[in-house]
């Protein structure tokens, strides 16, 4: 498809009749003002012909007068008609108009007429014969702006004047038609005129404004092409230096800027996915180093566990672990400040160093105090672990522990009694204190991580420790297995949680001794 090829744009067609009602309107008020001017110069120049009659009459009139000559009825009438050929030939160029007797006119084709009338209003001259009865009030007034009374049906301008030294009065009659004779041309012409200047003005506008809308229309084009993903799109170019060569111009740095960005983001998606595999081989990585296989000592009978770690990213800092050494459980419960690699990195090397102190030792205290040196040297980025460990005697049941600034487990329903202590890696000689018990069989204990009892909802209220009891304690009474405990305490957090992301890693372990 070209773009550069526009048939008329809805913006050009909008605009072109916008222009178009505008100037017709305009139009309007200029045709209405002149016709108005036009018919106000149509009455004056009848009042100015009327004037000139009566004039010129009262001049003749005014020569008799002092000639000492009686006004006799046929020089009167032999001087009006003089007088309107002259009216005829002075404004309308037709002196043969007048040339029907009074007998071969109608009233209704009477245009002009001149009367002279005395005190009884009977005519005593005139050029035609008109109901003198309007004269004495009986007539309708019409357009008295205009001095128009109705005579018979037809209105007619009408200027009465008294004859100097006598009691008679000349009257000028004049049809409407007459009176407004110039100001109808006037108006035909106008209406020509002005119908041929909209026509005029309507294809120049619409050339006009197409023209000047069509770049518009191209470069709209062009920005669906460059919305579509076709970046190379060519922009017109355009010979002037207006706002559409300026919008040009921001189209032509909009699609270089989105063309940079399109590559630069196809780079950020590539590293992303790259990081995001690299994330996904690390998850891997760190759920393998946690025990998995359940049940993990299926031979055994004095023992029965099972624990579960279900980060917040792709790998988080929460970490447990356990083993059997010479009849005796090792097992641990820890939590890596952060979130993310670092926390991840930190927490293999947690496990790593349980699983090699614990092989040497039995003792809980000195298992913490020693990956507390390990983790407190080169510990530039002051990270550091909550970690709670345990070492059963499976054939007594003594439980020796040490808990470095973990959540206290519970047994049962209760919870364990523990020195605080400080969490591992922040001061390298703290002397941790060790404790012990004597779990009862049949008894199973819990440990967790914080991620459990601060996991939020839509409105940010905790799980809290209330809930996390009353499970425990409703399922230690049916002595449930330890996968049953955690499946029930897993559906209870998100049932509570709902939709919401999870905001830290969450972690648990139960171990229910049997023997």
């Amino acid at each position: 498809m070209n773009i550069f090829k526009k048939k008329q744009s809805k913006l050009s067609r909008r605009i072109t009749w916008r222009v178009i009602l505008i100037v017709s309107f305009i139009n309007v008020l200029i045709i209405g003002a002149i016709l108005f001017f036009g018919f106000i110069i149509s009455t004056m120049i009848s009042g100015m012909r009327a004037s000139y009659v009566i004039d010129g009459l009262n001049r003749q009139f005014e020569s008799m007068h002092r000639a000492e000559q009686v006004f006799q009825a046929h020089e009167l009438q032999k001087t009006i008609e003089e007088m309107e050929k002259t009216i005829w030939k002075e404004f309308y160029e037709d002196p043969s108009h007048d040339t029907k007797t009074n007998d071969d006119k109608d009233e209704s084709e009477i245009g002009f007429s001149i009367q002279i009338i005395d005190s009884q209003g009977k005519c005593i001259a005139g050029t035609d014969s008109i109901d003198l009865s309007i004269l004495k009030g009986e007539q309708d007034v019409v357009l008295s702006e205009y001095n128009m009374m109705d005579l018979k049906g037809t209105p007619y301008y009408i200027i009465t004047q008294p004859i100097a030294h006598t009691d008679w009065k000349l009257v000028v009659f004049q049809h409407y038609n007459m009176v407004f004779l110039w100001g109808k041309v006037l108006a035909i012409v106008i209406l020509f005129f002005m119908a041929l200047g909209a026509i005029i003005i309507f294809f120049f506008t619409r050339h006009s404004i197409r023209r000047a809308t069509k770049p518009l229309g191209i470069l709209s084009d062009t920005a669906r092409e460059v919305a579509k993903g076709n970046f190379d799109t060519a922009l017109p170019t355009f010979k002037r230096h207006d706002e559409i060569s300026q919008l040009r111009d921001s189209f032509d740095t909009m699609q270089h800027s989105l063309s940079r960005y399109v590559e630069e983001l196809k780079a950020s998606t590539a590293a992303k996915a790259s990081i995001e595999s690299e994330l996904n081989v690390a998850h891997s990585i760190q759920m393998s180093m946690l025990p998995k296989t359940f049940p993990a000592f299926p031979n055994r009978k004095d023992i029965d566990l099972y624990g579960s770690l279900t980060p917040a990213k792709g790998v988080g800092g929460d970490l447990f672990d356990f083993f059997i050494r010479d009849e005796r459980l090792f097992f641990c419960v820890g939590d890596v400040s952060g979130k993310g690699v670092p926390a991840a990195l930190v927490m293999a090397v947690t496990r790593t160093l349980f699983r090699n102190v614990a092989a040497h030792t039995d003792s809980p205290s000195q298992i913490v105090e020693t990956m507390n040196v390990n983790i407190s040297e080169g510990n530039d980025n002051q990270m550091f672990v909550t970690i709670f460990v345990g070492v059963l005697d499976l054939a007594t049941g003594r439980l020796s522990y040490c808990n470095g600034g973990h959540n206290a487990p519970y047994i049962q329903s209760a919870s364990l009694p523990v020195e605080p202590n400080l969490p591992i890696g922040i001061f390298p000689d703290w002397e941790f204190v060790e404790q012990e018990t004597v779990m009862e069989p049949g008894s199973t204990i819990f440990l967790y991580t914080d991620g459990l009892t601060e996991a939020e909802n839509a409105v940010q209220d905790q799980f809290g420790e209330d809930r996390m009891t009353a499970i425990l304690a409703a399922q230690t009474d049916q002595s449930a297995s330890p996968e049953t405990l955690i499946s029930v305490m897993t559906d209870a957090v998100h049932e509570f949680v709902g939709d919401t992301e999870q905001s830290d890693d969450l972690t648990m372990l139960a171990i229910k001794y049997t023997n």
